[in-house]
């Protein structure tokens, strides 16, 4: 008498084994679909919302990088970067970076650097620099104003000068971009120079290189300093009277 059973199929194989271990196959298919509720989460959040960020060199301090009295020559303070208050979402703009706000931005020439310096000039003022000093000229002051600038140091108060290769003095802020500098001026690669750092040759006189920074570069506002524990706190922005 032969044997009429049909072969076992992998479909047939695959039912038996879902039944011996399908408490376990829904406990790893669950875990499995929460990491990826996760990531996909983490990535809008890190995308539209909040990323964090590590400060590296001298150029903020004493405002930032300055730890227990040192300013950081390498990698220091972290903090939080809110990304949400200047993007633009669906074609609405939700905020745009004001005066003092502190940047976080790709150099206009170098997408794969990060740079982190002060909003100083808005789109269409002029930016002048004299006797160590900070100009702002603008619709509201054509004549010109000093900025105050509670946040520099004693050392860098008074010490605002132009960049010693150029020596230009006056910037003429496009209607579409920021003029942003760092709090360290003595030693901050910024609009001054065309972000020198961030050059592979030349520096403002070079075809391309540019002071000013388009909105599309600025990743977010410097927001809260995360790390060390001892300098926890919220940065916001300064209040100028100029801007009232």
């Amino acid at each position: 008498m032969t044997d009429q059973s049909s072969p076992l199929t992998y479909k047939d194989i695959a039912k038996t084994f879902y039944k011996k271990h399908k408490t376990a196959i829904l406990f790893v298919a669950d875990i499995l679909l929460n990491l990826a509720i996760i990531a996909v989460m983490v990535l809008v959040i890190r995308t539209f919302l909040i990323s964090p960020f590590q400060v590296s060199g001298p150029s903020m301090c004493d405002t930032l990088n300055n730890i227990d009295g040192t300013c950081q020559t390498g990698s220091g303070d972290y903090i939080i970067v809110n990304k949400l208050g200047y993007q633009n979402l669906l074609g609405w703009q939700v905020g745009t970076p004001k005066r003092g706000d502190i940047i976080v931005f790709h150099p206009p020439t170098n997408k794969d650097e990060f740079f982190i310096k002060r909003v100083i000039g808005l789109p269409g003022e002029t930016v002048k620099l004299k006797d160590g000093e900070v100009y702002i000229y603008n619709k509201t002051h054509p004549e010109g104003v000093e900025l105050d600038e509670p946040y520099l140091n004693d050392t860098n108060k008074g010490n605002t000068h132009p960049d010693s290769e150029t020596g230009n003095t006056i910037f003429e802020v496009p209607s579409d971009s920021y003029f942003v500098m760092g709090d360290n001026r003595t030693q901050s690669s910024d609009a001054r120079s065309c972000f020198k750092e961030s050059l592979t040759s030349g520096g403002c006189n070079q075809p391309g290189n540019t002071s000013y920074l388009k909105l599309s570069s600025i990743e977010g506002r410097a927001w809260l300093i995360l790390w060390p524990l001892n300098k926890i706190e919220v940065l916001n922005g300064m209040s100028y009277a100029i801007d009232k």
